[in-house]
């Protein structure tokens, strides 16, 4: 059996431009989404070196940097890519359905 994930709404797609962000409270984890140059992404918003939050942390395309101590990470594979960060971070699903973007609850 599946299981199937419960869809979140995060907001109109009119709503989040290139380089903005959105955190959405998921089951285990806050949720980060994010338009990298029009593609949209999320990833658990929890560096995994010290637990901070990565949401406001410098964007360049995909990449993310932790803004307390400059890990960079991946947000299409959640990939670690610098120290001191070793562990890669959680992604998540997004739909588009009816212009809306919806996060998956659970990381895939």
């Amino acid at each position: 059996m599946t299981n199937h994930p419960i869809w979140l709404p995060v907001c109109p797609l009119r709503e989040l431009a290139a380089g903005e962000r959105r955190i959405v409270e998921g089951t285990d984890t806050d949720i980060l989404v994010i338009n990298a140059d029009g593609v949209i992404l999320a990833v658990a918003n929890q560096c995994s070196h010290q637990d901070r939050p990565l949401d406001e942390g410098a964007l360049d395309g995909d990449l993310l940097t932790c803004p307390y101590h400059n890990a960079q990470f991946c947000l299409r594979t959640g990939e670690a890519l610098s120290a001191p960060a070793y562990e890669p971070i959680a992604c998540f699903d997004i739909k588009i359905e009816h212009e809306h973007i919806y996060v998956a609850d659970t990381p895939r």
